[in-house]
């Protein structure tokens, strides 16, 4: 029995990739409204004008619909999906508040509020967390094709959930000591760390696999600030994830071994391929700068989430990948405008040598003199001019697509004694 504690509510996550339309896609529904983020990223109290210039860069929702249980609804049904209000053993599950949000990095969030039936507290935390994780992932169908019928038309495999996580939220005793609250935080996160802000004296947090508030009311800072900030990572993971996913893709369609490489095809391919490098670097400055400008409060948690997340291995390899793309991208670029370099000297060097062949010819043909005998000595000329021709082109050619050959120095080094 989980003691001292008097109520427990669940915050799921669900996040979702988008594709690039869809992120910068503007609702005409009245249901969607416009953000600006403020809620989501505890900031140091700026002016408004430096707000809105971190804003443009920082990782933060731009538009939402939120309300209650009516935002699970999918549009043209009447009912909820039951899924998505899930009914245990302990009883059912009560929606609070319900939230979907389309971020500034090509991904969306839904983030559900749920207060748990009373007779939960009767267990063990692992108890509690048995009985809430299946069902958060049990939601995973039922999501999907709610995102889908709300968030932009783009396409079904445009649009994907990624996976179910939570937040747990415990309500305890005023009168409940510091250690009896720790201890109900490892019992509910026990592969966790405690990432408690200095200044948070009636509360404690934790963060690990999912993450866990203990305070003394719901609405207390320290509570809201786990919540909201373990709502931004979500969305970087996912944010990080669809970037390399398109990494990946772009990789996969380079091949260095490929010898009908195409002039246009790679210009194509360089055009996404930059378009993908602005978007990506966009999102890594956006992310690098929300710790500096943090709060002292929500830099504990911050860095909690990110250690326990191992989420600067997941930037570091998106960065790795980024350069490699770029990289082996220049690379078949070069060699590709090389061997067109080359063709154009062939073509030159071949106009050059029939212009010659053509100006001799013609001054042996201008004499016209009547003698067959000259005639022929003429002709005759003119042909071992045009294969001496032949011959200085094809050589030249030779040197021109293998700049590296000497034949003199060779045939010298292979006489040495």
């Amino acid at each position: 029995m989980l003691k001292d504690v008097t109520s427990i509510r669940v915050v799921a996550y669900f996040p979702c990739q988008l594709s690039a339309e869809a992120a910068s896609w503007r609702a005409e529904s009245t249901r969607w409204s416009v953000t600006d983020g403020l809620t989501d990223l505890a900031l140091q109290p700026y002016g408004q004008r430096l707000l809105d210039e971190l804003l443009g860069s920082m990782p933060r929702p731009t538009m939402e619909i939120s309300g209650g249980a009516e935002v699970l609804r999918t549009p043209g049904d009447e009912e909820i999906e039951a899924s998505l209000l899930p009914s245990t053993v302990a009883g059912a599950w009560r929606v609070i508040s319900a939230r979907i949000s389309l971020w500034n990095v090509d991904c969306g969030l839904l983030c559900v509020t749920y207060q748990l039936p009373d007779g939960i507290v009767d267990g063990t935390g692992d108890d509690v967390v048995a009985e809430v994780a299946p069902a958060v992932q049990r939601m995973l169908p039922a999501v999907t094709r709610l995102l889908r019928a709300v968030l932009p038309p783009v396409g079904e495999d445009e649009m994907f959930v990624l996976w179910g996580n939570t937040t747990f939220a415990v309500q305890v005793d005023p009168e409940c000591v510091p250690a009896r609250r720790r201890a109900i935080a490892e019992q509910l996160t026990p592969d966790g760390v405690d990432c408690t802000p200095d200044g948070a004296r009636d509360a404690v947090l934790r963060v690990g696999s999912h993450t866990t508030a203990v305070v003394t009311d719901f609405g207390s800072r320290p509570a809201l600030l786990l919540s909201r900030l373990t709502g931004v990572q979500h969305v970087c993971w996912a944010a990080a994830l669809r970037y390399d996913a398109v990494l990946s893709a772009e990789l996969s369609q380079i091949e260095p071994g490929r010898a009908g490489l195409s002039l246009n095809a790679l210009e194509e391919q360089s055009a996404r391929i930059l378009t993908g490098y602005h978007r990506i670097r966009l999102f890594r400055l956006g992310y690098s700068s929300v710790e500096a400008h943090l709060d002292a409060d929500a830099g504990a948690v911050w860095n909690a989430l990110e250690r326990q997340w191992k989420f600067r291995l997941v930037l570091t390899t998106l960065d790795e990948r980024l350069d490699f793309v770029r990289t082996l991208h220049q690379q078949l670029v070069g060699r590709l405008q090389d061997r067109r370099s080359r063709l154009l000297n062939e073509l030159v060097l071949a106009f050059t040598f029939l212009n010659i062949f053509a100006i001799v010819l013609a001054a042996l043909t201008f004499v016209a003199l009547p003698s067959l005998d000259v005639g022929l000595v003429a002709s005759m000329i003119g042909l071992v001019l045009l294969l001496a021709n032949l011959s200085a082109y094809f050589a030249f050619r030779r040197q021109i697509n293998d700049p590296g050959r000497n034949p003199r120095a060779s045939s010298s080094v292979s006489t040495r004694p």
